[in-house]
């Protein structure tokens, strides 16, 4: 008989087209193949009830996160106190399958009494202050900075209830550090984000498109703040087209592009236009000013497209160094923007490049892993 598993995500993880639903929804697809009966369990806002989940999962639940500022009055983080649910507990407790937290956010179950004899698993996708404050550190908007250095502070507060956690799973290296030297007694282990990896989408070697492509979602500050920094500081020092691919694009991109001749801004693109653009894109440029979690981006960038011109900060807990180019400083990118444009990127060049991949990045080795420690390494024995 196939073993049953509870994922509690923060979102509705369909349509993948941001980081954190990407990896739960390619983890989701990948544990079906597997055999694996998934029981999911959604806060909505904002995003359509998904029907293609139902073919990957037994049920589907959708519960509403309650928004506003009563949530934010309160010692428990905004993320996870907007995220408690009765009814969820309810849903849990019709049965004694393993439960699996999708980020701190979902974990706000870990103090409910009628959970605490129950296999819980909790996927980090970040160590969650640690990304809170660096929001603050960048954020302009002074109330803003504010909200996000108290959050900073709750997590930081909250984060001991998560040793009620039976195993930890990370998503780098650098974060699987951090909680081993934080949680010595819980069980840590590395499992890098599910991505979507198809064959059928790897580069368009054939097409000469020969642009730039940032692509991320642009309404989180932190794409936001690198977009306007590849507007300012790169495109007017590089005479070849960037695209600025994404979701929700604040005026600001829109203001500032507009005194540049070569950025296009290509809001909100479909699953298969953002699979498109970054199969054609000569150059993936993949910059970051956040050293946390790791980017599902550069992933998809490897996977699917050509060359892949990154910063270090985008390559912090990996093994992917060999990988790609690396540009730290505003003048070090625009030369080796102009290096890489001429420079071609054929078949052989690409399967050189996933030759050097490890095996802990692909889909299928991750959930080996993860059945393994969940089923088979006697972590369901709690009673």
């Amino acid at each position: 008989m196939n073993p049953h598993i509870h994922i509690i995500s923060f979102d509705v993880p369909y349509p993948a087209d941001y980081g954190g639903v990407i990896d739960v929804y390619y983890k989701i697809k990948s544990l079906f193949n597997a055999g694996i009966n998934i029981h999911l369990h959604c806060f909505s806002y904002g995003r359509e009830k998904a029907m293609i989940l139902e073919k990957y999962c037994v049920s589907v639940n959708y519960y509403p996160r309650k928004l506003g500022i009563i949530q934010n009055i309160s010692t428990t983080p905004y993320i996870i106190k907007s995220r408690i649910s009765q009814k969820l507990i309810d849903n849990l407790n019709k049965d004694s399958h393993p439960i699996l937290c999708e980020g701190m956010h979902s974990c706000g179950i870990i103090l409910e009494e009628r959970i605490k004899n129950r296999l819980l698993i909790y996927r980090a996708s970040n160590v969650e202050h640690h990304y809170y404050l660096g929001l603050a550190k960048n954020e302009q908007n002074p109330f803003k900075r504010l909200y996000f250095y108290i959050e900073a502070a709750k997590l930081k507060k909250w984060e001991h209830f998560l040793a009620k956690a039976d195993l930890f799973l990370s998503v780098s290296t650098k974060e699987e550090e951090y909680y081993k030297n934080n949680f010595p007694d819980n069980r840590i282990e590395n499992i890098y984000p599910y991505f979507e990896q198809d064959n059928d989408t790897i580069p368009l070697f054939n097409e000469g498109n020969n642009f730039l492509l940032f692509h991320g979602n642009l309404s989180v500050q932190e794409n936001e703040e690198t977009a306007l920094y590849i507007i300012e500081n790169i495109a007017p020092k590089v005479n070849y087209q960037i695209i600025l691919a994404g979701k929700s694009p604040h005026q600001r991109l829109y203001n500032n592009s507009k005194y540049t001749d070569n950025v296009i801004i290509e809001a909100d693109p479909n699953e298969q236009k953002m699979h498109t653009l970054i199969r054609s894109a000569h150059i993936n440029l993949l910059l970051t000013n956040q050293k946390t979690g790791l980017k599902l981006k550069l992933l998809n960038s490897l996977y699917k497209g050509k060359h892949c011109l990154v910063n270090e900060n985008m390559l912090t807990g990996t093994k992917l160094h060999s990988c790609v180019t690396i540009g730290n400083t505003t003048q070090v990118l625009i030369d080796q923007i102009n290096k890489l444009m001429v420079l071609d990127f054929k078949e052989k060049d690409y399967w050189k490049r996933r030759k050097l991949i490890p095996q802990e990045f692909d889909n299928k080795y991750k959930s080996r892993k993860l059945i393994d420690l969940i089923f088979t390494n006697h972590l369901t024995n709690k009673e």
